[in-house]
């Protein structure tokens, strides 16, 4: 039996050789994500250029795609029509990764006809992006879609309304690329079953999933720093078992230095891998998504020539809101060439934030809040107050890292900021900028900044 094992991975590892020989001689595209090197942090209206052929495709104008770019990192954060909108963390030549989307079981229960979920919508008839905010301090795009079966049928159309399932995915990035998604889905079916989590790799043209994976694909991490790795074998995924107790992080391990991560609050969560692999590689590998139009979907790779992705882990957790009619999940992912200890650190920065207190009657503290991972401060009339100082008491527990402020209704031009009694200058590790609403203009306001120590603030 163990002759017959090496005999497989001999076999394996033959196929994968021969397929790549194969490509060496075809010219490959790359996956668009923008220009090479790094720009000023902000969102970019673009349109995202794949093959000649495959643009002509599209009857769309030059600000149909949006790239988030970060002035001190390469990864960038890409809405483009080839993945259907579906939101990708990304490098300039290397693996995308997405933390997936909505999706619904297809089926007469939910009268459609195949898989449900915004990867079957190729032309992107029902997904579209628009950008909210956009400054220096923050980004904050929205993604609305419709999952629907390669049909562009909708699940759980109701018979009254005629309206079925919808989507909408507000993105909120900071400079330091990490973002909370906030996933609502629309649904008069809220009983049936939803998936709103799946860690998937893309795969570039001519690159196998053993070109930007590790075997050892995935680590878990909870609070206390205590972690495990998982590795992909000749048999597919290991199924995530026994891991960590109380565990609420997850990283990818990509090859590259840059390797994407996914936090949520440790509250029943739970994760499973995905099952099987394709032939010749230890992970699972189709090719019906991203860039292809024809109608498939669960299309195995065969070689690749074509892009690619695959799908390793499913993690559940909590709800963070719901009605009667849609429910809402919170994270908190982006990319990191970090080490475990600063990713429990940000983690904790965001699950038990730092208490904040104010030392000024003329505002109010409104608590912090995770769906935006930024502290809330108001004031109940367009503040005259020209100061605002307040101390976040931080500790180990509940470490400070790289905190974001909403101030609504202040108004302010030339804010200037110090930290415990030192002056800190605009540019890179400060940045504000004011948030017109109908009601009023706020003041969004980010620093790098860390610390395990209580901290005294000013704006001024």
């Amino acid at each position: 039996m163990r002759y017959f094992y090496l005999l497989l991975i001999l076999c394996a590892s033959i196929s994968l050789s021969v397929r790549a020989q194969d490509q060496q001689n075809i010219r490959l595209p790359i996956l668009p994500s923008g220009p090479e090197g790094t720009v000023p942090f902000g969102a970019y209206y673009t349109k995202l250029a794949y093959t000649p052929e495959w643009d002509k495709l599209w009857p769309v104008s030059d600000i149909t795609d949006v790239v988030v770019r970060f002035d001190d990192k390469e990864p960038r954060f890409v809405f483009w029509r080839g993945t259907s909108y579906i939101p990708c963390w990304a490098s300039f030549k290397g693996a995308w990764f997405t933390n997936e989307y909505f999706e619904r079981r297809g089926g007469a229960k939910s009268g459609t006809i195949s898989m449900v979920e915004p990867m079957s919508d190729k032309q992107c008839r029902y997904s579209a992006i628009r950008i909210i905010e956009n400054n220096e301090a923050r980004v904050v795009i929205h993604w609305r879609y419709a999952p629907t079966d390669l049909d562009y049928n909708q699940a759980f159309v109701d018979k009254d309304t005629q309206w079925g399932d919808w989507a909408d995915e507000i993105y909120i990035i900071y400079p330091d690329a990490v973002s909370i998604r906030q996933a609502t889905l629309h649904t008069s079916a809220l009983d049936e079953w939803i998936e709103y989590q799946e860690s998937i790799v893309v795969n570039q043209p001519g690159t196998f999933p053993e070109d930007n994976i590790g075997f050892d694909a995935v680590t878990l991490l909870n609070l206390t720093g205590e972690s495990k790795i998982y590795k992909w074998t000749e048999e597919g995924g290991p199924g995530l078992k026994n891991p960590p107790e109380g565990f609420c992080i997850q990283r990818v391990n990509f090859k590259s230095e840059y390797k994407p991560f996914t936090m949520v609050y440790p509250e029943a969560v739970s994760i499973d891998s995905y099952g099987g692999h394709a032939p010749g590689s230890h992970f699972n590998f189709w090719n019906h998504w991203p860039v292809s139009q024809t109608k498939s979907d669960t299309k195995v790779a065969e070689s690749a020539v074509r892009p690619s992705h695959s799908s390793l882990s499913h993690l559940k957790w909590k709800a963070y809101a719901e009605d009667k009619d849609s429910r809402t999940w919170i994270m908190m992912h982006g990319m990191t060439n970090s080490g475990n200890d600063q990713l429990v650190a940000l983690a904790k920065s965001w699950i038990h934030p730092p208490q904040l207190k104010i030392n000024n009657d003329t505002f109010r503290n409104e608590g912090y809040d995770p769906s935006q991972r930024a502290y809330v401060i108001s004031s109940p009339t367009i503040s005259e107050t020209s100061t605002l100082k307040f101390e976040i008491l931080a500790d180990e527990g509940s470490p400070l890292v790289n905190p974001a402020f909403l101030i609504r209704n202040w108004d302010k031009k030339d804010i200037s900021v110090r930290i415990n009694g030192k002056t800190v200058s605009r540019g890179k590790d400060f940045r504000c900028s004011p948030i017109s609403t109908v009601t009023s203009v706020d003041q969004i306001i980010w620093l790098k900044l860390k610390s395990l120590k209580n901290v005294t603030i000013e704006f001024k």
